[in-house]
């Protein structure tokens, strides 16, 4: 099994698609596929397959992975660029905010959310300032918010024992993740996201918990739990782009 990401490509039509291949997690047997929000596809594959054996599993899914990446390439092109001054726009749980900078002295900076506003006081206005206080102050609300909701939703799942730990993550084109120990890692931006869609996440990664994988085992845990969470999962992959265009 190859994990080279720039020498993977299997060509659909006229198109020529890269994918990156990762070691699949706990007993999985079966190669299986998935395209993240930002159009990259990322192969998992037990780790005594072979590379003949992967590339056939990805070209039997080729329309699926053609399309699904040039759904995500179809969203990217409505987002534009961040240039962090009054009046763009700033998701918190859902709810688009305007984001106001006010320029004071640096004893007076602060982020706050007032009225319909999310505002950013600071001593230097500089775009990359703006948007570094911008960041911190999700990372810190969605510890405590992520945090709330992962017990919340853990006390309804018979297989969790104890109080989920979790961490962010460092890549940022990604929802969430679950290693083989338990821990569940998530993107601090996840916050930015309506609260139902935050809810699917944290069940996702929890089902993996008694799932380690995405067998149809894994799915019945998600359709027992959250009946809803394919509608759930259309939203936000449809919002994915906006929320995480830092």
């Amino acid at each position: 099994m190859t994990s080279d990401d720039a020498q993977n490509v299997f060509v659909y039509g006229a198109e020529r698609i890269p994918y990156s291949v990762q070691a699949s997690k706990g007993k999985k047997r079966k190669v299986a596929i998935h395209v993240e929000p930002d159009g990259k596809v990322i192969v998992e594959a037990p780790p005594e397959a072979s590379q003949a054996s992967i590339e056939a599993a990805v070209k039997r899914r080729g329309r699926w992975v053609y399309e699904h990446v040039k759904e995500s390439l179809r969203r990217q092109e409505h987002v534009l660029e961040r240039n962090y001054v009054s009046g763009e726009a700033a998701f918190y749980l859902g709810r688009r905010y305007k984001l106001k900078v006010l320029e004071v002295p640096k004893a007076d900076r602060s982020v706050k959310l007032r009225g319909g506003c999310i505002e950013v006081r600071s001593e230097n206005t500089n775009p990359q300032v703006i948007r570094g206080r911008l960041r911190g102050w999700y990372k810190v609300r969605a510890q405590t918010y992520l945090g709330k909701r992962l017990e919340v939703i853990g006390e309804r799942l018979p297989w969790i024992a104890q109080r989920p730990q979790f961490y962010f993550m460092d890549t940022e084109k990604r929802w969430g993740g679950c290693s083989v120990d338990g821990t569940v890692q998530l993107n601090p931006f996840l916050v930015k996201a309506p609260r139902d869609c935050i809810d699917y996440v944290l069940l996702h990664e929890l089902c993996h918990h008694k799932e380690h994988n995405h067998s149809p085992a894994f799915y019945a845990l998600l359709d027992r739990y959250d009946p809803s969470w394919k509608a759930t999962k259309l939203k936000l992959d449809d919002m994915a782009e906006l929320l995480l265009n830092e």
